[in-house]
């Protein structure tokens, strides 16, 4: 069964140093890859991981916000809750 494969119809064109050239071409050599695949596979990598870090920086600052929120500005009490706290205070 053949794996289906994504349509490559973008380009990105980028000019690097020769040290740097020949540092990428080596890390290449050694994965195994082409230099365009390497190119490829290391910036997704490094995008989805900083993709990553931002989500959960975001998520853990609306927690924090929504916590506080609630500290600064708690519900009024329930029915319940009142009637349970009336029956503490009594005993």
């Amino acid at each position: 069964m053949a794996i289906p494969t994504k349509t490559r119809d973008e380009r990105v064109d980028f000019r690097i140093d020769t040290e740097s050239k020949e540092l990428f071409v080596r890390a290449a050599e050694i994965s195994g890859s082409s230099l365009s695949a390497f190119f490829i596979a290391s910036a997704r990598e490094r995008a989805l991981r900083l993709l990553e870090e931002n989500d959960r920086v975001v998520l853990k600052n609306q927690t924090r916000d929504t916590f506080l929120n609630a500290l600064s500005n708690p519900p009024a009490p329930s029915e319940a809750l009142q009637k349970t706290a009336k029956k503490y205070i009594i005993k």
